[in-house]
């Protein structure tokens, strides 16, 4: 038998590219998925697209009808479901890595003084001691969004909500997206049908 030559394909995409992706293609924009981590576990929301780099995976509930924000997921931790929603009117260019920053922690400034003083560095440790159950709470941003992300949140919200609604099940859908998916004993996974 004589060898078979082939021809050289170039790739469509260069892996480094911002536009190289590895996402399993079940998880386009505009489809439902399941949440399966985290503290919206459960939630059904709507794949609003990838960031670049091949990042994780942008999502939104959207927050009215089932309270989940914009986040941030890695597609291993979504199921998702065969019912899509046509987001082309939904503007995504605003949403990148930068919407996402945490604000910087504020360092203080540690001079001989606060050194040497051991009544200092007790009041100190004390007060930090109080503070440290709060400030894991609420993160650097002390529990607050910021006045962009909230105005980005409610641009996308009201954009996706009526692509739900002209949607051909616009009807059903703003009810199964509020809907939470548990699996009860005698149920199999193995063979639930997304």
């Amino acid at each position: 038998m004589g060898k078979t030559v082939r021809a050289k394909v170039p790739k469509a995409v260069k892996r480094t590219d911002a536009a190289y992706s590895t996402v399993r293609k079940s998880c386009s924009p505009g489809t439902i998925a399941i949440l399966l981590a985290g503290r919206f576990r459960g939630k059904r929301v709507t794949i609003l697209k990838q960031l670049e780099n091949n990042g994780p995976l942008v999502v939104s509930g959207p927050f009215k009808y089932n309270g989940v924000p914009l986040r941030r997921v890695n597609p291993a931790y979504l199921i998702a479901t065969k019912t899509k929603v046509d987001i082309s009117g939904v503007d995504t260019s605003k949403i990148n890595n930068a919407v996402f920053a945490r604000a910087a922690k504020e360092e203080r400034q540690k001079g001989e003084k606060d050194f040497l003083s051991a009544a200092k560095k007790r009041a100190a440790e004390r007060k930090a001691q109080r503070t440290a159950k709060a400030s894991k709470a609420r993160g650097a941003n002390g529990g607050k969004v910021s006045n962009e992300r909230a105005a980005l949140q409610k641009s996308i919200d009201t954009a996706l909500i009526a692509a739900i609604k002209k949607d051909a099940n616009g009807k059903a859908l703003p009810g199964y997206l509020r809907s939470v998916f548990t699996i009860k004993p005698g149920d199999a996974p193995h063979r639930v049908v997304f």
